[in-house]
C-alpha cells in the first residue's frame, strides 16, 4: 500500500469505534443500462444516413440533460460522491425536484409508489436493499421526469434510475475507506473496484463491507379528547433501542465480445447483512387506562439475518441492420427475523410474551428484449417486450403466552405470484437541428394470486395501455434557449399487501394501534399527464430550467382508518374518487467564473418545487395527496482551487397538516438539513475527504389525529437527530 496512504488509514481506524466488526466487499451490480439513446448512437455509427449521424455523433460534447427528447437530469459520479455520503438517501435528498422522508423517496413531494426507483432500468429484485447500496457502486443516477415507454409506466411522479457501475473499457483499480460517527451513530466501511480488459474480454468486480452500531431515542404521546372536552386518555411513551449491524455487497461482471457483431455479458449481485437489537418502552399514564390488561413496561430484542443473490446473461447481436439486446436474470433472497417481546401491566400484575419469528423467501424470474434500429429520416426505432414472475413463500411462527393460561402457537403461511407482461415501441424522430419528437406506446398486465393460512385465495387482473408523446425545440442560432413539452398515461399498480385480504393484528387494538388488511377489488390508479419546460444553456455548465406539470388521477387509492362491526379499529385501502397534482419547478446552476473571472472555482446552484394537489371526496381544507410535501428547495455552493475542493448544501421541505379523509389527519415536518464536505487532494492517487451531515441537528417529528363521534384522538412522535462526523480515504491504483 501506498505509504502515505497506510499512515492516514490508521488514523482513520483510531477514529473509528473499536467495536465496530470488520466485514467483507460489496457492490456493484454491472447490468449495462442501455437506454434507448445510447443504443440508437452505437447503431447509427454504423448505418444511417448523414442526417441521423449528424445528430448523434456530437463529437464528444453530448449531453443528456440538454439534448435528449425526454427531459431527465442526469447526476455523475463526482456529484453523487461529493460530499461523502454512505447511503443513496443523502444523495438524492439534494437532488433538484427530490425529497426523501423517511427514507421514501418522492417526486413532485409525491411517494408511497408514485415515484417508481429502478436500478438500471428495471425494478430493484426481491431482497435488494437500497440502504446497502453505497455510492462507490453509482455511475451515475438519472431523475426522469416524464415517462417513456422502454421502462415501466407506473411513474406518475416520475422515475429516478440509478445505473450501477459497468463492465470497464480500461484497467480500474480503486479503494476507498470511510468511517462516521455521531452520538447515534457509529459506522465503518471499505469497499472497491477491480477491473480489466484483455482483448475482447473485460471483467469488474465492485464491492463494499460495512459494519456498525445504531441507536434510536423517541417518545410518543397519546391522547382522546371527548366531544364535551373531558380529556379521557392521555399517555407518554418513551423508546430506547440500539444494537450492531454489518453486511457486505459484492456486484461482479463479464463482457465477452465475441466478434464484430456479438457481444455476452454476465454478471452476478450478492448481499448480505446481519442485525441485532434490543429496546425498552415504557408507557407513562397520565389520564385513565389503554387496555384491559393495561401493559406499561415493553422489553424487547430482535434478531435477523438478510441474503440476496441475482445472475443475469445477457447477449447483444446486429441483427437485421440493427441491435438485438436480450436478457434473462433470476434472483432469491431470503429474509429471517426473530422478534421478541415481553409486556408488563403495572406491577407486573400480568405479563405476555410474545415471540414472532418471520420468514420470507421471495424469488424472481425475468426475461427482457430489446430491438433497436435506425430508419429513414432520421427516425430511430425502439421495440421491445418485458416478462417477469415473483413468488413470495413467507412464513410467520408466532408463539405467545398470557400469565398462566395455556400457550398458543401458530404457523401463518401467506404464498402471493405476480405474473407481469409488457410490450412497447416507440420513435424518435429528428426533424431538424431544431426540432425532434419522440412517440411511444406500451401495454403492461399484471396478474396477482395469493393464498394464506385462514384466508381465501385471491386472484387480481390489471392492464394499462400508456401513450405517450414528448418534443424537444431548441431555438435557433447559438442562444441556448430550448422548450420542452410532454404528454404521458401512467398508472400506480396496487401492491401484493394492498390486494391480499390477509389481516395483520394488532398487539393491542385501538385507534392509536389499528389492525391492517387489504382488498382484492382494489384498481390501479391512472394518470393522465402534462409537462411544460423552458431551459437556458450557457457555456460551462450555467443553465436555468423552468417547469410545470399536471396530473390528473382517477381511482385514487387511500388507506381509511375504520371501526369494524366486531368493534376493532383496522386500516383498510380503497378506491375513493380522483385527485389532480401539479407542480411548478425551477432550477439554476453558475460557475460564477462567467460573472468575473476573478470567482474562478466556485460554482453555485439552487433548486425549488411547489405542489399542489386535492382530492375530490375528501373535504377541505389540506386534502392533499397524502404525504405530499408542499415546498421543497436547494442550494449550495462549491469551491475547487488546485488540490482543495470545499462545497456545503441546504435542502429545505415544509411540512404541514394532510386531511387524509373525513375523520383523519396527519402533519408532516418541516425539514431544514444541512451538509458541508472538505476534501484534498494529496496527489494524482490519494484523496482525502471529511464530511458533516445533518449540522443543524434536526430531530424527527410528526402528528396524526382522528376527531369521529367518540372523540378527537391525537399522536405525536419524536425522534431524536445528530450531527454526524465521517473521514473518507479515496484510493486509486
Amino acid at each position: 500500500m501506498h505509504p502515505t496512504a497506510l499512515r492516514i488509514a490508521i488514523a482513520i481506524a483510531a477514529f473509528a469505534c473499536p467495536a465496530i466488526a470488520s466485514a467483507q466487499s460489496t457492490p456493484q451490480n454491472v447490468q449495462a443500462d442501455a437506454d434507448a439513446k445510447e443504443d440508437v448512437k452505437a447503431v447509427a455509427k454504423s448505418a444511417a444516413k448523414d442526417k441521423a449521424i449528424q445528430r448523434v455523433e456530437v463529437k464528444g460534447n453530448y449531453d443528456p440533460r440538454r439534448d435528449d427528447t425526454a427531459s431527465k437530469t442526469v447526476l455523475g459520479a463526482d456529484e453523487i460522491r461529493k460530499y461523502g455520503d454512505d447511503n443513496i438517501f443523502d444523495v438524492l435528498k439534494r437532488a433538484p425536484g427530490v425529497t426523501v422522508t423517511d427514507r421514501t423517496i418522492r417526486m413532485r413531494g409525491l411517494g408511497a409508489g408514485y415515484t417508481q426507483i429502478l436500478v438500471n432500468g428495471d425494478r430493484p429484485p426481491p431482497g435488494f436493499s437500497l440502504e446497502a447500496l453505497t455510492p462507490d457502486q453509482i455511475e451515475r443516477i438519472e431523475v426522469i421526469r416524464a415517462a417513456s415507454a422502454e421502462y415501466s409506466m407506473q411513474a406518475i411522479a416520475g422515475t429516478i434510475n440509478i445505473v450501477l457501475r459497468k463492465v470497464v473499457s480500461k484497467p480500474q483499480r480503486d479503494f476507498r475507506l470511510n468511517v462516521s460517527r455521531s452520538p447515534l451513530q457509529r459506522n465503518v466501511s471499505a469497499g472497491g473496484t477491480w477491473g480489466e480488459k484483455m482483448g475482447r474480454l473485460s471483467y469488474s468486480v465492485s464491492g463494499t463491507a460495512f459494519a456498525g452500531h445504531n441507536e434510536f431515542e423517541s417518545t410518543r404521546t397519546d391522547t382522546l379528547t371527548l366531544p364535551d372536552g373531558t380529556l379521557a386518555q392521555a399517555r407518554e411513551a418513551t423508546y430506547r433501542g440500539g444494537g450492531p449491524y454489518r453486511g457486505a455487497v459484492l456486484f461482479p461482471s463479464v463482457s465477452w465480445k465475441l466478434d464484430d457483431d456479438n457481444e455476452l455479458n454476465l454478471s452476478g449481485g450478492l448481499q448480505a447483512s446481519s442485525h441485532a437489537w434490543a429496546s425498552f418502552t415504557h408507557d407513562d399514564n397520565r389520564v385513565g387506562s389503554f387496555g384491559d390488561p393495561d401493559w406499561i413496561d415493553m422489553p424487547g430484542r430482535s434478531t435477523g439475518k438478510q441474503w440476496m443473490m441475482r445472475g443475469e446473461i445477457g447477449w447483444i447481436a446486429k441483427v437485421g441492420g440493427g441491435k438485438l439486446d436480450v436478457k434473462l436474470s433470476g434472483e432469491r433472497s431470503r429474509d429471517d427475523n426473530d422478534n421478541a417481546t415481553d409486556y408488563f401491566s403495572a406491577g407486573a400484575a400480568h405479563h405476555l410474551a410474545r415471540d414472532w419469528d418471520t420468514v420470507y423467501r421471495p424469488r424472481r424470474t425475468s426475461f427482457r428484449a430489446k430491438f433497436t434500429r435506425t430508419l429513414f429520416d432520421g427516425h430511430s426505432l425502439v421495440t421491445g417486450i418485458d416478462a417477469s414472475r415473483q413468488r413470495n413463500d413467507d412464513t410467520l411462527d408466532r408463539h405467545e403466552q398470557q400469565d398462566d393460561a395455556a400457550p398458543t402457537h401458530v404457523v401463518e403461511g401467506f404464498q402471493p405470484e405476480v405474473t407481469r407482461l409488457a410490450g412497447f415501441v416507440q420513435d424518435e424522430w429528428s426533424i431538424d437541428k431544431q426540432l425532434s419528437v419522440y412517440l411511444g406506446g406500451r401495454w403492461e398486465g399484471v396478474r396477482t394470486d395469493s393464498t394464506a393460512t385462514d384466508a381465501p385465495g385471491t386472484t387480481t387482473n390489471s392492464h394499462v395501455l400508456s401513450p405517450v408523446a414528448q418534443t424537444l425545440y431548441k431555438f435557433p442560432g447559438t442562444s441556448g434557449r430550448q422548450m420542452r413539452f410532454a404528454y404521458t398515461r401512467t398508472y400506480k399498480a396496487p401492491t401484493v399487501d394492498q390486494l391480499t385480504a390477509r389481516r395483520y393484528l394488532a398487539a393491542l387494538n385501538s385507534r392509536f394501534s389499528a389492525d391492517s388488511s387489504g382488498n382484492p377489488g382494489l384498481r390501479p390508479e391512472l394518470a393522465n399527464g402534462i409537462d411544460v419546460a423552458f431551459e437556458q444553456y450557457w457555456p460551462e455548465g450555467g443553465m436555468v430550467s423552468v417547469s410545470g406539470s399536471q396530473r390528473l388521477i382517477s381511482d385514487y387509492i387511500r388507506t381509511r382508518l375504520d371501526l369494524d362491526p366486531d368493534g376493532r379499529w383496522i386500516y383498510r385501502p380503497l378506491n375513493d374518487g380522483s385527485a389532480r397534482v401539479h407542480s411548478l419547478e425551477a432550477e439554476f446552476k453558475l460557475p460564477l467564473r462567467l460573472l468575473d473571472p476573478r470567482a474562478a472555482g466556485v460554482d453555485v446552484r439552487a433548486s425549488v418545487a411547489r405542489n399542489w394537489s386535492t382530492v375530490s371526496t375528501v373535504p377541505g381544507p389540506d386534502n392533499r395527496l397524502d404525504g405530499q410535501t408542499p415546498l421543497s428547495a436547494n442550494a449550495g455552493v462549491d469551491y475547487r482551487h488546485d488540490r482543495l475542493s470545499l462545497g456545503a448544501s441546504m435542502a429545505y421541505q415544509r411540512g404541514g397538516w394532510v386531511r387524509i379523509s373525513e375523520a383523519q389527519t396527519r402533519r408532516q415536518q418541516t425539514r431544514r438539513d444541512l451538509d458541508a464536505y472538505a476534501a484534498w487532494r494529496l496527489d494524482a492517487h490519494l484523496q482525502l475527504r471529511f464530511t458533516l451531515n445533518n449540522i443543524l441537528g434536526m430531530d424527527m417529528a410528526s402528528e396524526s389525529a382522528y376527531d369521529d363521534a367518540g372523540g378527537l384522538s391525537r399522536q405525536a412522535n419524536w425522534q431524536r437527530g445528530a450531527t454526524r462526523v465521517g473521514l473518507n480515504l479515496e484510493m486509486k491504483m
